[in-house]
C-alpha cells in the first residue's frame, strides 16, 4: 500500500480505522479498554506507519528486503531442518507472533550490542524465548529459534553496512508492526516497536488513542520516549 496506493487508497484505510475507533466505547473507570478498542487504536497507528513509509520510500525497499528474507531463505532453512514431522504445527507456531518477536528483538539487539555485533544472535534467541513464555505462546525448540535467528542475521548484518544501524532498526520495527497478527496482544511489539516509532512515524492523535487503551506503565514509557516526562 505504501509503495503503490494513491492518496485516495490511504484515505480509505484511514477512514476504516477511524470508523472502527468510533464504534468502540471508552472503558468505564478503572477497567481496561476492550480488545476491539485496543485493536482500533493500533490500526490507526498502523495507517500512520504506512503513510510515513509512502513519504520515505527508501525505507520501503528495506522493509521489502527483510520481509523477503524471512518469507524465503529463513523459512526454507526451518522447513528443511524441522518441517518433516509436523509441517502444519511448525507453520502454526511460527505464525503465532514468532516473526514479529524476531524483528523486535533484532532491533533491540542492535541497540544493546552495537559494539559487540557477534553477540546479537545469542541475545535475539534468548529474547524470543522469554517473550513467548511471558505471553503464554506455544514454545519452540531452542535450536529452531537459534537457526531462524542465525539465518536472518547474516543478511541483516550485511544490510547494516550499506543502510546503517538506525535505518535497519526502523525497518525491523515497522515490519514487526505490519506483520504482527495482533500488536495489542503482543507485549514485545507494543514495547519494542510502537514506542520507538511513536515520535517519528505515528501521529499525535494515534498516540493519544494508544494511551487510552494500554496500561499506565506502557503510557509512562511512551511519554518518556517522547520527552514528555
Amino acid at each position: 500500500m505504501a509503495r503503490e496506493s494513491s492518496a485516495a487508497d490511504l484515505q480509505q484505510a484511514r477512514d476504516r480505522a477511524e470508523a472502527a475507533w468510533a464504534v468502540t466505547k471508552p472503558p468505564r473507570r478503572g477497567r481496561k479498554a476492550s480488545k476491539p478498542r485496543q485493536g482500533a487504536a493500533v490500526d490507526c497507528a498502523t495507517v500512520d506507519l504506512i503513510e510515513w513509509l509512502s513519504e520515505n520510500r527508501s525505507t520501503i525497499d528495506h522493509v521489502q528486503e527483510v520481509g523477503d528474507l524471512l518469507a524465503g531463505h529463513v523459512i526454507e532453512q526451518l522447513e528443511k531442518n524441522y518441517g518433516d514431522s509436523e509441517p502444519r504445527k511448525l507453520r502454526s507456531a511460527l505464525n503465532s507472533h514468532f516473526w514479529c518477536d524476531l524483528l523486535v528483538a533484532t532491533a533491540d539487539g542492535m541497540d544493546k550490542f552495537s559494539q559487540a555485533v557477534g553477540r546479537i544472535p545469542e541475545y535475539v534467541t534468548t529474547a524470543i524465548t522469554k517473550s513467548r513464555k511471558s505471553d503464554d505462546r506455544s514454545p519452540l525448540l531452542d535450536p529452531l529459534v537459534a537457526l531462524a535467528v542465525r539465518t536472518a542475521w547474516e543478511p541483516i548484518k550485511s544490510m547494516i553496512r550499506t543502510s546503517g544501524n538506525e535505518e535497519l532498526q526502523r525497518t525491523c520495527r515497522i515490519l514487526a508492526v505490519l506483520i504482527c497478527p495482533a500488536p495489542e496482544d503482543h507485549t514485545a511489539v507494543r514495547d519494542g516497536a510502537l514506542i520507538p516509532l511513536a515520535k517519528e512515524a505515528i501521529s499525535e492523535i494515534s498516540r493519544e488513542r494508544l494511551e487510552q487503551v494500554f496500561p499506565a506503565d506502557w503510557v509512562s514509557r511512551l511519554r518518556k520516549s517522547l520527552g514528555d516526562e
